[in-house]
């Protein structure tokens, strides 16, 4: 079916106040709460925080990147490749974290970071060595990149068995040192997900695993998905006009949303969700769902992302694609990166469209997520595009 109308746009309404700063959290912060960022623990892990960029204030967090830590002799490679990744972006500065279990290296003298100098070892004689964190050559890598593309890093942080260290912070004439533990419990930003209800998964498969449902559709729900879906294209037949199944599709799907709403034990019924997974098939409804997705309510983007999480889970494979592919935009625009691309990727396998491909390719392009916003929720805005 065609669009053959312009969707509403959502009403009006002011803007919440966007954070001055989310530097008032520490380093130490910021590395207790990896796994709420990320939306899983991290292992052997470089994981970059850019802060500022675009029309963000300089110490507000825009983007989040994580690689797989690879042999040291990629460390050049590596940190050439990740800094690229936002250099579209332009950030101000950016916190690095090696997460790694790697014992401390033995050196004669611990590598000085590019910001200072090195004191003299007078112990030389009577301690050849002394520890240093593992890494220091990647973290170096990357702080050069980061400076050759004008960005300051804030600070360099290793995280190690419930410990923390900052790279800067070791002492070239005495070493590594015994860190300091880790407090998520103390943590802003771990508290602020908690509320917010963010879903932590044991590691990155797990993420991707909740865009790949593994339990097959029931029988029951599958039938009631026919049926709806037949009593569509009969009431197509018949005269139906677009206008009139748009607003009844779209009432069932903000009905549906709220019912989400943080704090909620409700579940849809299978009439419920076949209701608004066969809505969804008209694209002057799935656009009205991606400009909801893309809207700054944070309960009702909170309620719509577990509503597109419950039908992806749960709607046979020729009605999940759209539910898959709104999954995705709310993953990406809330930073969770792994599960944007696990979504976009199984919404393409369910039903190839073109909207799925280039919301992917904008994920894979790091695209802000207040451009997507911007092209979402006002599509003839050329100066926002």
């Amino acid at each position: 079916m065609s669009n053959s109308r312009r969707p509403r746009r959502p009403p009006a309404r002011p803007r919440r106040r966007e954070p001055e700063s989310v530097l008032r959290a520490g380093p130490a912060e910021f590395a207790a709460a990896l796994p709420e960022l990320l939306g899983f623990p991290p292992v052997e892990s470089l994981v970059l925080l850019f802060l500022g960029g675009g029309d963000r204030p300089d110490r507000r967090m825009s983007l989040t990147l994580r690689l797989d830590l690879l042999p040291a002799e990629h460390d050049a490679e590596v940190a050439r490749q990740v800094v690229a990744r936002a250099e579209a972006l332009r950030p101000w500065g950016a916190l690095v974290f090696v997460v790694s279990e790697d014992p401390d290296d033995q050196v004669v003298l611990v590598r000085p970071d590019p910001w200072r100098g090195t004191p003299p070892r007078t112990d030389v004689l009577d301690r050849p060595t002394v520890p240093d964190l593992p890494r220091r050559s990647l973290v170096h890598a990357v702080i050069e990149e980061l400076s050759t593309l004008g960005a300051q890093t804030v600070d360099a942080v290793l995280v190690r068995d419930g410990r923390w260290w900052s790279y800067p912070d070791v002492v070239p004439a005495t070493g590594a040192g015994p860190g300091t533990p880790l407090d998520p419990d103390t943590s802003r930003l771990t508290g602020i997900a908690a509320l917010r209800g963010e879903v932590i998964d044991p590691d990155r498969d797990a993420v991707v695993a909740r865009a790949w449902p593994t339990r097959p559709t029931s029988a029951e729900l599958a039938h009631v998905c026919r049926r709806a879906d037949s009593a569509l294209d009969v009431r197509i037949a018949r005269g139906a006009s677009l206008e009139a199944l748009v607003d009844e599709g779209w009432d069932a799907v903000r009905r549906a949303v709220a019912a989400c709403a943080p704090g909620s034990r409700a579940q849809l019924g299978d009439d419920e969700l076949a209701r608004v997974g066969v809505a969804l098939t008209l694209v002057p409804v799935r656009d009205r769902a991606l400009a909801l997705t893309a809207g700054d309510d944070d309960d009702l983007l909170a309620a719509a992302e577990a509503l597109w999480a419950d039908l992806n889970a749960r709607l046979p494979d020729e009605l999940a694609a759209v539910p898959a592919l709104l999954l995705g935009l709310s993953a990406w625009l809330r930073g969770a990166g792994v599960l944007a691309v696990a979504a976009l990727e199984r919404s393409l396998v369910c039903e190839p469209t073109s909207m799925a491909e280039l919301v992917l390719q904008a994920v894979v392009a790091n695209t802000e997520p207040q451009v997507l916003r911007a092209v979402l929720t006002d599509p003839e805005d050329l100066r926002a595009a």
